[in-house]
């Protein structure tokens, strides 16, 4: 069933387990996170950029969201479609046009009363149609040595909590994805990002919205869980969805070179599906959807 992501975070908040928020850029990958929920009976989310290749023109933002959300409809259980890291106002416009149920705008690199009033903009507008507005305070930034090392990374900074309260009440957000220790993108081989969880705690105190963590690739199962449990309703995964997806479609065109170079898409996105199935069980979010079956799709009983 297509739904607004407040329908999903907000029963993920009040019950201490986390959504995963897939990244979607094919129609292949939007059927591998929709077929997991319903195998898992778990909620998802489709984050999709509207600043990459195969969205950039009009035409194909259309058809992707027609595809999508007719996906959707047909689902078993609640899949909500999001924008991921709105740049301006205009950009959430449009994909408030072509169909999305919830957006975010991302003016968190902007000085704290530009990042207000950006985002209160947006959140006016979307609200006139019913549609629930993530937005980001402190800003996550992108993994690398020296953000591992120091655990500081340039042009970016950790939420204060004392301007958590603040900035919710100004702009009405639905939803606040938090810096706490967390960046985009791979991290160095063998190493786990620090998760401030005493910050987590105080912002979680000071809001009872639901709290988004992007970055969630290579952040460590344990230090998932636990953040769920805390606050953090919905995690942002691509990295690690996709390098999983690479492994096994590259293992099977090792094992069979003729049969793996035909089926290598197919093994793809096999493998995308497996790691999503396996990140709803990190995240608490396996059983959780209530089901709505159709003559066309159930929801499978979650494993135990």
């Amino acid at each position: 069933m297509l739904v607004k992501m407040d329908e999903i975070l907000i029963k993920a908040r009040k019950e201490g387990y986390g959504v995963i928020a897939v990244s979607c850029f094919s129609l292949e990958l939007i059927k591998a996170a929709i077929s997991a929920a319903e195998k898992k009976c778990s909620p998802v989310i489709l984050n999709i950029n509207l600043k990459y290749d195969f969205v950039r023109e009009e035409q194909d933002v259309e058809l992707f969201l027609y595809m999508a959300r007719q996906r959707a409809m047909r689902s078993a259980v609640p899949v909500a479609i999001n924008l991921d890291h709105g740049q301006n106002y205009q950009t959430v416009m449009r994909a408030i046009s072509h169909g999305f149920t919830s957006v975010m705008v991302d003016a968190s690199s902007k000085p704290y009363e530009e990042n207000v009033t950006v985002t209160k903009e947006v959140v006016h507008a979307a609200h006139s149609i019913g549609l629930p507005v993530e937005a980001e305070l402190g800003c996550v930034g992108m993994a690398d040595e020296t953000f591992v090392l120091e655990n500081k990374y340039t042009k970016s900074a950790k939420t204060d909590p004392a301007m958590v309260k603040d900035f919710v009440e100004k702009t009405g957000v639905d939803f606040l994805a938090i810096s706490i220790g967390n960046a985009h993108g791979p991290y160095a081989k063998n190493i786990t990002p620090h998760i401030d969880f005493d910050l987590l705690e105080e912002i979680a105190a000071v809001t009872p919205i639901p709290l988004v963590l992007h970055g969630g690739s290579g952040t460590g199962d344990e230090n998932l869980s636990k953040a769920c449990k805390m606050g953090i309703s919905k995690i942002n995964v691509g990295t690690d969805l996709m390098e999983t997806a690479i492994r096994k479609a590259s293992q099977c065109y090792q094992e069979n070179p003729n049969m793996g170079r035909i089926n290598f898409l197919t093994n793809y996105v096999s493998g995308y599906q497996e790691g999503i199935e396996y990140y709803m069980d990190v995240f608490g979010s396996t059983g959780k959807a209530i089901p709505s079956v159709t003559p066309k799709t159930k929801c499978s009983h979650p494993e135990s």
